[in-house]
């Protein structure tokens, strides 16, 4: 993935100029591979959520995409090869990706995940599909939660995008360890809950800081 963080650390002066963005809580990410099996999880707000992700913290993160982007054999190879993205089929049930997913979990490598399943149109976080609770369920990792918020929870250029990056949930906090029958449900909600205090849409909570 060195071309990956070459692009990245090349383009950050600029992808900051048009997109800012501020971070708190780099100090929860675990610094190295192959270190506690961790899962990122975050909300989603918009189209470039990945690369404030990628870009604002030293790990290198592997993510689902949808798979419409690896039908052109070059988007394939940048996306695939470059960025360990890997394919998912949403709706469907896809095991092949929850399969790869846990591969990476059980190396070391640091896997993150939208739980909501797609962007939000409006800035509100929606339920979250089972697949990060299944995944974790997996691999005995554990959570981190990140809230990505901003002012009316949009991104625009030249407006600031916040980061909270919480502390990690442990394994054992999510009901997960009976294998037979994981509490996904409880799981979803745990993590959720963790990623709207950060996000300032718990209760209570602001979406941003003013401007």
């Amino acid at each position: 993935m060195r071309l990956a963080r070459f692009l990245l650390w090349f383009f950050r002066p600029l992808f900051w100029l048009l997109f800012p963005y501020r971070v708190t809580g780099r100090e929860h990410i675990p610094t190295e591979d192959g270190g506690v099996p961790t899962v990122l999880c975050a909300n989603h707000i918009s189209d470039i959520d990945p690369v404030f992700l990628l870009i604002c913290q030293k790990r290198h993160i592997y993510y689902m995409a949808k798979a419409e982007l690896f039908k052109v054999g070059i988007a394939s190879w940048f996306f695939g090869k470059k960025f360990g993205a890997f394919p998912v089929n949403r709706g469907a049930g896809d095991t092949g990706a929850i399969d790869t997913s846990v591969r990476l979990v059980k190396e070391g490598k640091l896997l993150g995940i939208f739980p909501e399943g797609t962007r939000s149109k409006d800035g509100r976080m929606g339920r979250a599909k089972s697949g990060a609770a299944l995944i974790v369920s997996r691999t005995g990792a554990q959570v981190l939660p990140v809230g990505i918020h901003s002012k009316d929870q949009k991104v625009r250029l030249f407006h600031m995008t916040y980061i909270d990056i919480g502390e990690p949930i442990p394994f054992d906090q999510l009901h997960l360890d009976n294998t037979e029958r994981p509490d996904l449900r409880y799981a979803s909600r745990l993590i959720m809950g963790r990623i709207a205090e950060l996000a300032g849409q718990g209760e209570g909570g602001e979406t941003a800081p003013s401007e």
